[in-house]
């Protein structure tokens, strides 16, 4: 070519490449795998939430013919409100059937938490923290309910029973949020997490 132009070759050269379609890969802890803790917790929650709506006590005594779940069981502890003739007996039945409604969900924080965990860029000794505080909260419930059963302290066992097989699963799943939440801190104080 004539006048010193360049080639088509050459402007291709030093034209700037476009953009790539495909838009960058996320970063490293956000892309990270679902790893073996992370589907221990999910298991966890499983069996707490699917607990919690299966059989927890058989009924005895005027509640012969019940089985209550969890959730059965948080209500029927919600309609012992109106037998009660103050404001405050009131609000601590309230009060403790709340505690039962919160099982499940100290359960999905957890677990939820523990998975999300590397997308929010989270430290780990937080989450094992707070992993752990989910899966002893719900081993706190169930153990006091199971003692109050067991124990011949009060009448509670010839109203409701014996702890079932629902109330069984809730506490394997809690027992296993807590094991969670104690490798999370194990690898947080390792190093192997940022923490």
């Amino acid at each position: 070519m004539l006048g010193g132009g360049s080639s088509l070759e050459e402007r291709a050269a030093t034209r700037p490449s476009p953009e790539p379609a495909c838009p960058p890969a996320p970063p490293a802890a956000a892309a990270r795998r679902l790893r073996g803790e992370h589907i221990l917790s999910v298991a966890a929650l499983a069996l707490v939430v699917g607990g919690f709506f299966l059989p927890w006590m058989d009924g005895s005594g005027p509640f012969g013919l019940r089985t209550f779940s969890g959730f059965d069981f948080a209500r029927l502890v919600r309609n012992f409100e109106i037998t009660t003739d103050s404001a405050s007996g009131a609000a601590q039945v309230r009060g403790t059937a709340i505690v039962l409604y919160l099982v499940p969900a100290a359960a999905v924080n957890s677990a939820v938490l523990h998975v999300l965990s590397g997308v929010a860029g989270l430290r780990g000794r937080v989450v094992g923290w707070a992993i752990a505080a989910g899966g002893a909260y719900v081993i706190a419930i169930l153990a006091v309910v199971l003692f109050l059963s067991l124990a011949p302290l009060n009448d509670f066992q010839g109203a409701v029973g014996l702890p079932q097989w629902g109330f069984a699963a809730s506490l394997a799943g809690a027992l296993l949020l807590t094991w969670a939440g104690r490798n999370e801190l194990r690898r947080a104080a390792d190093g192997s997490l940022t923490s």
